[in-house]
């Protein structure tokens, strides 16, 4: 009820071909899809994002706008306005609400607090995704490519490259009140906070600097990928 409200389990509506709806499992669907009887124990693991859940990028970059901006659901929009060669505005495209996520202002509120202390409180997991003049708020997640048995017994830097766990990092900016939301998916980048926040803040301190006109170093280029380089060797 809860995933369905976010906008999981089903296509956002965005106006791309090829999109995916992911997947929300549930004993009915695990019934037709495998003829197997629902296990307690998975519950506890789709709660966490686990087991059968599959969920794309926009999809949670949709779900994290929704719980930061009051609660409204909105539809992915690519275009905002048209505009004629003479700067004669022709079309503008509003937001379209798909309505409330379910969830009491305060719930909201908390969860809120709580993506905000992930990356500026000394123990967040994204700690170092935080820049010093926008307050970031953010989650970290890792998503498990294969059974644990596969990698027993093995180091994170031993595991194979194609069985290393994706790295997750969702986003919104600034905590006050929030214009922005950033979702990155690296993967097999094992850690979303080392793999995936960097990204983001990349992304945050860019879109601000253009924002505010406070651009420092216009041909800085960005890091190399420790991931990428880990695969090429």
């Amino acid at each position: 009820k809860y995933a369905n409200s976010l906008g999981l389990g089903k296509k956002t509506g965005i106006d791309l071909e090829h999109e995916k709806g992911g997947i929300i499992p549930s004993s009915a669907w695990k019934q037709q899809r495998y003829k197997e009887r629902w296990q307690d124990g998975e519950t506890l693991s789709v709660a966490i994002g686990q087991g059968y859940v599959l969920t794309t990028p926009l999809q949670l970059c949709r779900m994290t706008a929704a719980v930061v901006n009051g609660g409204t659901l909105y539809r992915p929009q690519l275009v905002h306005s048209i505009t004629a060669p003479d700067g004669k505005t022709l079309k503008t495209f509003s937001p379209v609400s798909e309505g409330k996520i379910l969830g009491s202002a305060h719930s909201l509120a908390l969860i809120k607090e709580a993506l905000v202390g992930v990356v500026n409180s000394p123990g967040g997991t994204a700690k170092a995704v935080a820049l010093p003049d926008v307050l970031i708020g953010g989650k970290t997640g890792t998503a498990q490519v294969v059974n644990l048995s596969h990698v027993a017994g093995m180091s994170e830097k031993s595991i194979p490259y194609k069985y290393r766990d994706h790295a997750w990092f969702t986003s919104f900016a600034p905590a006050e009140n929030p214009e922005i939301a950033i979702t990155v998916l690296v993967e097999h980048g094992q850690h979303g906070g080392s793999a995936a926040g960097p990204v983001a803040k990349a992304v945050f301190k860019r879109y601000f600097e253009l924002k505010n006109g406070t651009q420092e170093n216009p041909a800085e280029e960005p890091p190399p990928s420790p991931v990428m380089d880990e695969k090429e060797e």
